[in-house]
């Protein structure tokens, strides 16, 4: 026979885990956003763009937002687009806010982006 507490222990840690299951799939869907953004600045399209965008988050599940911020900088870059870090930044809360509002609502709402 469980308690009172054991109940409430059980409770508190699946909030936990349903919690941590939405912070990261919030975040993955924001770093697709965000790639997602990077290639209409870079131009690409159909499979290039299909392949960096998997790429990007890929290589992002695990990476802070500011090395994040300078790969995605960088690629921007090399690409011949100059976005200052400051751009990237606002681009990354707003792909952010969409994607917290989307996982709250339940489907896509990115109708194109801020810039």
């Amino acid at each position: 026979m469980t308690t009172t507490f054991d109940e409430r222990e059980q409770a508190f840690e699946r909030r936990f885990a349903y919690e941590e299951e939405a912070r990261f799939h919030t975040r993955n869907r924001r770093n697709r956003l965000l790639a997602t953004w990077a290639c209409e600045r870079m131009g690409l399209t159909g499979k290039a763009s299909e392949g960096y965008v998997t790429a990007f988050t890929d290589g992002a599940v695990v990476t802070r937002d500011e090395d994040l911020l300078a790969r995605l900088h960088d690629d921007l870059r090399d690409a011949g687009v100059e976005v200052p870090l400051p751009v990237l930044r606002t681009e990354m809360e707003r792909c952010a806010r969409l994607a917290q509002a989307e996982r709250r609502v339940g489907l896509a709402l990115d109708q194109g982006s801020s810039a």
